[in-house]
């Protein structure tokens, strides 16, 4: 049995509306994301299992996971062997943590690897995002390119090969905190505005442009400084309960940012510091984490979506 890894992310990753995402690990080791298990078998089955198990659909043939097997076998490798199939849920679903996302990435993965098709970077990440499509109604890629490749990216369909890696401070540390409810998807994306202003347009442009590129010159501190989401953010805080009083108080923690997690409710802090990361998640499990909820000082994981031992 061969069993593939696919970590957790986070879109956005403020300044970066549907075009930056950042996979994450814990700072303990703990696998924070899903986990897919193939092996050999007489005859395709699928079974899902893993804290979250329970709420995705019974039937196997509305997973995700499944879906990607049969378009798999329909659309790629016609001749593959039959395989016994098994998602680990390990991630909340409506976190705002690329759930999805995992699902999708880990079982393609595990799929081109046991079947020796060794497809592109770029056919592997179009094939994915057109199941993250299914979720979310769009081709996102800020959790899909993150989860697979690793790292800080910069991804859409525009960018060459769909990805650049961006440079990241080795001091960082992301404390992300999800408050132990959901929010649906659709729900978030349905109270974004359906335009900006011209001037709106061009300063998130010049925003992010000048993010990007400061990471490429390693002046973060600079960089920090233009991260502020004026496009989803001021929409989505009033759905997500505690977050005002988030944004309020791990600043004065020390905390350099605080912004949602991809469409929420997963709030993510970015700290320059462990000591100031303690801080902020001894906050957020007080005041923002309930006994559904969790909490994790966390790294950037660079190493994307792995076969494990």
């Amino acid at each position: 049995m061969r069993k593939f890894f696919a970590p957790a992310s986070i879109g956005n990753f403020c300044v970066g509306f549907d075009s930056l995402g950042a996979a994450i690990a814990p700072l303990d080791g703990q696998l924070l994301g899903d986990v897919v298990y193939i092996e050999e078998a007489e005859q395709d089955t699928f079974k899902c299992v893993g804290e979250y198990a329970h709420k995705l659909p019974s039937n196997q043939e509305h997973n995700l996971a499944y879906q990607c097997l049969t378009h798999f076998r329909a659309h790629v490798k016609v001749d593959m062997p039959c395989v016994a199939l098994t998602l680990d849920k390990r991630l909340p679903i409506g976190s705002g943590l690329g759930s999805s996302a995992c699902s999708v990435v880990a079982t393609f993965a595990a799929l081109n690897a046991y079947s020796g098709t060794q497809l592109s970077q770029v056919q592997m990440i179009e094939l994915m995002a057109d199941f993250e499509a299914k979720v979310s109604g769009a081709r996102h890629y800020d959790n899909i390119t993150p989860c697979y490749l690793g790292g800080l990216q910069l991804t859409s369909e525009i960018v060459p090969d769909r990805a650049v890696a961006l440079a990241t401070d080795q001091n960082w540390h992301i404390v992300v905190a999800f408050p132990g409810f959901a929010l649906n998807t659709a729900q978030a994306r349905s109270v974004l505005p359906e335009s900006l202003s011209l001037s709106q347009s061009v300063e998130f442009a010049q925003r992010l442009a000048a993010y990007t590129t400061l990471l490429q010159q390693q002046r973060f501190s600079d960089a920090v400084k233009l991260m502020q989401d004026a496009i989803a953010e001021p929409s989505r805080a009033p759905l997500i309960q505690g977050y005002a009083d988030a944004s309020v108080s791990l600043p004065e923690l020390g905390a350099e940012v605080v912004s949602i997690s991809g469409a929420g409710p997963t709030l993510f802090a970015l700290c320059t510091s462990y000591e100031v990361a303690k801080r902020c998640q001894d906050w957020l499990s007080q005041h923002y984490v309930n006994e559904n909820g969790f909490s994790h000082i966390c790294k950037f994981d660079n190493q994307g979506t792995r076969e494990l031992a």
